[in-house]
């Protein structure tokens, strides 16, 4: 007698009852005990409510930064740990934890993360040759996100040596064709000062031209070069790969397989992009190499190929110009934008005041000013309005994610190898018992007054110990320079319709995005005396001739 379908099923059903309860079970099991990388650091407290899978991940909003500083004001704890997906990581908020970290435990903090998209994907290795040219592009991941070891440790040491004091010397004619460039562009297309403008296309392709001059040699004459705009909006979108909120799949391992690949495929076409324009440039280099291996060099390329004594690899060459074109390039201008926005407001009419009699009063002329600027900073107001512009406005409000390379003790607690670990940049740079009760404010002054009470890095725009910006150097001497030739020339003033929003959370244009650029605005540029500006781009065309043998190449007057 064969038995009902019905009968087979209420057979099976225990059966099945059993696999999946044990299944759930199982799978509850590894979510609570295996699921994240390391267990609860004893001694460090733990944002309550994370979720199951997402940890914290998804609560910490749009703007991970802002929401960090939230919770370090509400619990009151400067350093908190948090999951952000499987990794268990920890935030730092404060001055001194920042300090206590990264400058006296350096050694086992100097480590960095592998992350699924930016180094998996963006930086995935091609291994192609075109003509015997290896390709330069992100198939390595630069100097800043590469784990620590000896080839970092020898690709930092070569990037040191390239803004070393007499190093800053040899680039000096690039360095003054580019800010000069830039003020000179502002200057007549604003009509000479009658026409309001938007200093960001302005002070992106400075930035750029820097980076690419320093690199390559070549530089983009005009602000409508197609090409340059394609650059810029590639380095954007690279750039939001790093960013921790726009890419969830880096901590929550599932994402990876749902959902299509839109998000591989976009970072797959941006690095084919970067590839050809990268590997133009440098075969550019390689195919116009002085045929006296001893001549001068021009930029860091033409070094890093003749270089013999470091035995360079081409994945270091590649390395050590995809670093420097990315960070250079997101320090810079991101900075100045948001720095002429505030000089643009009421408040700071008063600092430009300041700031140019502090210049007259070390230099006879604004002549000497606008030349000497870049061999020298002798005006404490200016240098002072460096140091309070990338204080108040880090270019990356969370500083890329490092991890602990060695197990350590911080105040009793066992801090574990493999940990990921965050520097709040945007908090700790306005800490209040560092920087006083006026932290929250914008005032240059501070390191005129009682900056000496300010222990070193001083902020942490460009993070600090071990794996510090290896280009700070260079990034201050540029800063420098931009904002004195800029209030020698100009006199600032916001539009009345299109007024900078200046608060240090809400000027981002976009809140999730890693490099915080501020939204767009509009200055007025008024020239202080328009026949010693003009004489100040004359000197600086001849002092800057020669300086690049590129096909892009523009008057500074007109």
């Amino acid at each position: 007698m064969s038995s009902s379908p019905e009968m087979s099923w209420l057979s099976v059903f225990p059966i099945v009852a059993i696999i999946s309860l044990v299944a759930g079970v199982g799978i509850l099991v590894y979510l609570r005990f295996f699921y994240v990388d390391l267990p609860p650091i004893e001694g460090i407290p733990e944002v309550p409510n994370g979720e199951l899978l997402a940890g914290h991940f998804y609560k910490l909003g749009s703007d991970h930064a802002t929401t960090a500083e939230t919770w370090a004001q509400k619990y009151g704890w400067p350093v908190f740990q948090v999951r952000m997906g499987k990794r268990r990581a920890v935030i730092l908020n404060s001055f001194d934890s920042a300090r206590e970290w990264t400058v006296k435990n350096q050694s086992a903090t100097l480590d960095r993360p592998w992350f699924y998209t930016f180094h998996g994907i963006i930086s995935a290795t091609s291994g192609r040759e075109l003509a015997g040219l290896f390709l330069m592009s992100d198939s390595a991941a630069t100097i800043g996100t590469s784990p620590w070891d000896e080839r970092t440790k020898k690709q930092r040491r070569v990037v040191g040596s390239f803004t070393t004091g007499p190093s800053m010397r040899d680039m000096r004619p690039m360095l003054d064709l580019e800010t000069c460039a830039m003020v000179s562009a502002i200057y007549y297309d604003s009509a000479k000062g009658d026409v309001e403008l938007s200093p960001h296309i302005y002070q992106k392709r400075l930035a750029l031209n820097l980076m690419t001059m320093f690199c390559y040699g070549t530089r983009f004459a005009s602000i409508k070069d197609p090409l340059l705009g394609q650059i810029l909006s590639d380095a954007n979108t690279i750039a939001s790969f790093r960013s921790t909120k726009a890419n969830p799949q880096d901590f929550i391992p599932h994402l990876r397989y749902m959902g299509g690949n839109a998000r591989n495929q976009t970072a797959m076409e941006v690095r084919k992009r970067r590839d050809t324009w990268l590997s133009t440039m440098l075969e550019n280099i390689r195919g116009n190499l002085p045929m006296n291996l001893g001549s001068k060099k021009m930029n860091v390329a033409e070094m890093l190929l003749t270089d013999s004594q470091e035995g360079l690899t081409q994945m270091d060459i590649k390395t050590i110009l995809g670093g420097l074109m990315s960070g250079g390039f997101e320090t810079i201008f991101s900075t100045v934008i948001i720095t002429i926005g505030m000089l643009s407001t009421p408040a700071g009419q008063a600092m430009q005041q300041k700031a140019y009699d502090d210049i007259m009063s070390v230099y006879e002329s604004p002549e000497e000013a606008f030349e000497q600027c870049l061999n020298e900073e002798k005006s404490p107001y200016i240098a002072g309005l460096v140091k309070e512009a990338l204080r108040f406005y880090p270019p990356l409000k969370l500083l890329p994610a490092r991890q602990t390379y060695k197990e350590f003790i911080y105040q009793g607690a066992v801090i574990p190898k493999g940990l990921l670990l965050y520097v709040n940049a945007q908090a700790a740079n306005r800490d209040k018992s560092v920087y006083g009760p006026d932290a929250e404010e914008f005032h240059p002054e501070r390191w005129l007054e009682g900056g000496a009470d300010v222990p070193p890095p001083y902020h942490f725009a460009f993070g600090a110990g071990a794996r510090m910006c290896t280009a700070v150097n260079f990034s201050n001497r540029m800063l420098y320079a931009i904002f004195l030739r800029l209030i020698v020339a100009f006199k600032i003033e916001a539009s009345k319709t299109m007024p900078a929003n200046t608060h240090y959370i809400n000027y981002k244009e976009d809140a999730a995005a890693s490099n915080a650029v501020a939204s767009d605005f509009r200055i007025r540029l008024t020239p202080r005396d328009k026949q010693t500006l003009e004489k100040c781009f004359e000197r600086s065309e001849e002092l800057s001739e020669g300086a690049t043998s590129s096909q892009y190449s523009e008057p500074l007057k007109r």
